[in-house]
């Protein structure tokens, strides 16, 4: 699959588009991501969580610009631009998708650092970095995390058993641990989806 053209990956998802679309996405989910991420910790204290994507079926959005891409391996700086302009930087009003929950309460991300694309085995993969706006630590409070869309727009779910993991120098009291999350059900109430609770 050499020089795989933006037309063929269009053909292959047409309802990609539906990140600038979203009325398309009423129905049910147009794309499809496998995430994984690492929460990284110094002793009991969460400063940042480490998140990679994988889309299942192909492009995220229609990108202007960009004729081919490479077999494998990560995409030139030029189109790493382009990508975050158009199919990431937009995702800010909803957190890109990520939750982080203290005592029932939304916990504050910063703006992303580490962005990167790469085509891995013709999938694509962002990875990037959710910096905490404030260091949290996780001893004494009820702290979860969940990676989803509310909506019927992006299907999320876990890539593997241990999609997410403690990273950097995390206490060995620290634990991760899957549950349903009922309190924060999505698809317009249809779906629990499934987070993590942290504890220490």
């Amino acid at each position: 699959m050499r020089n795989l053209s933006l037309s063929r990956w269009l053909k292959r998802l047409a309802g990609a588009a539906v990140w600038i679309v979203p009325s398309l996405a009423a129905a049910h989910p147009h794309v499809w991501i496998r995430y994984a991420a690492r929460v990284q910790m110094q002793g009991t204290t969460i400063t940042a969580i480490a998140e990679s994507w994988r889309f299942a079926e192909g492009f995220p959005v229609q990108l202007v610009g960009i004729d081919t891409l490479p077999d494998n391996g990560p995409l030139d700086a030029k189109q790493t631009a382009i990508f975050r302009e158009q199919a990431f930087d937009s995702l800010a009003g909803a957190h890109y998708f990520s939750q982080l929950f203290v005592d029932g309460r939304t916990q504050p991300l910063g703006a992303p650092t580490g962005f990167r694309v790469v085509i891995d085995h013709g999938k694509l993969v962002y990875t990037f970095t959710l910096p905490l706006k404030k260091p949290l630590n996780v001893r004494g409070h009820n702290v979860s995390l969940g990676i989803w869309d509310e909506s019927f727009f992006v299907d999320y779910e876990p890539d593997g058993a241990n999609a997410v993991t403690l990273d950097g120098h995390a206490a060995p009291t620290c634990t991760v641990k899957p549950f349903q999350d009922h309190a924060h059900p999505i698809f317009d109430g249809l779906y629990v989806p499934q987070a993590m609770a942290l504890s220490c």
